[in-house]
This record gives C-alpha cells, sequence and structure tokens, in this order.
C-alpha cells in the first residue's frame, strides 16, 4: 500500500478504535442493564473487541483490492475484483461471526455492534486526521496560512474558473 493509503487506513483504525472503547465504556457503565437483559459483561466486552478487529482486517482488505483494482487500470477487472472480494469478505464475515458467536465467551450482537464501527471511522477520518496533523482549521476549511486541507475546497456549481460557460 501507499503511504497516503496506510495513513488513511490508520486514522480509519483510530476513529473505528474510539467508536469501541466508547461503546466498552457504555457497557461498563450500564453493565447492571446488561445483565438484567441477560447479557453478561465480559462476552459483550468481547464481542466489542472482535468486531473491532474484523473491521481492521476488512478495512486493509479494502484498501489493497481497490489499490489493485486502481493500479489495474482496466474498468471491467476492477469491477469484478471488487464485486468479488466484497462478496468473499461478507461470506468471510458471516462465518467467523457464527464461529465466534457460538462461543459463550463472545457475544455475537456485541460483534456485530462492533463491526458496524466501519462507518464510524470513515465518519470519524477527518477530524482524526485534523488532530494528527495538529492543523487548526477555520470555520471556511482553510487553515489560518491559506492552505486547503484534503485537497481542493468545494466549488459552487457554474460559480468556477474551470467552468466552459463564462459570463
Amino acid at each position: 500500500m501507499t503511504k497516503e493509503i496506510r495513513r488513511l487506513v490508520a486514522e480509519m483504525c483510530a476513529g473505528m478504535f474510539l467508536y469501541v472503547l466508547a461503546l466498552g465504556i457504555l457497557a461498563v457503565i450500564f453493565r447492571r442493564g446488561l445483565a438484567g437483559m441477560g447479557f453478561a459483561l465480559g462476552p459483550v466486552l468481547l464481542g466489542l473487541l472482535a468486531g473491532f478487529l474484523a473491521d481492521v482486517a476488512m478495512l486493509i482488505h479494502m484498501a489493497v483490492v481497490a489499490e489493485r483494482a486502481t493500479d489495474s487500470r482496466d474498468a471491467g477487472y476492477a469491477n469484478r475484483i471488487t464485486v468479488v472480494q466484497s462478496v468473499l469478505r461478507k461470506i468471510i464475515f458471516v462465518v467467523v461471526l457464527f464461529f465466534l458467536g457460538s462461543r459463550p465467551q463472545i457475544d455475537a450482537v456485541a460483534m456485530i455492534i462492533g463491526a458496524l464501527g466501519l462507518k464510524m471511522g470513515a465518519f470519524l477520518q477527518p477530524a482524526v486526521h485534523r488532530v494528527a496533523s495538529g492543523k487548526k482549521t477555520s470555520p471556511d476549511g482553510q487553515n489560518g496560512g491559506g492552505d486547503i486541507i484534503l485537497g481542493e475546497r468545494r466549488k459552487e456549481y457554474g460559480n468556477d474558473e474551470d467552468s466552459d460557460d463564462r459570463a
């Protein structure tokens, strides 16, 4: 993987970890309520951890597949490889879920909830990037020095210098 992709994966993993950590703290705080519903704290925490580890594995796999598809420069191959690998990733997750979920030490529901951290990692990545890079931004999305964060600023439709229709 390229340096940028590895950085992006690490930032998403940090966001996923924050999500699972917050859920773990909530589980500890509300352990009596969980016990009242029939959930023991230990299996719930192990399920959240298993979901996090599954997320990390899926994220790394997605990054490798996306990079391989992009490097191929063949749209047909890229489409086939991403679809096949996506289905394979889901099948493997379900098999691991059934295998680990059948163990009394790991709660399957908590594993599924922990696996939702992949989405939270994507949502939290920009914030983690800002914190990790130490850049402060103004409300308009620019740094104090005028540098643009994460590429380019969004342009208003029809009101940019690249427009073919100049008024």
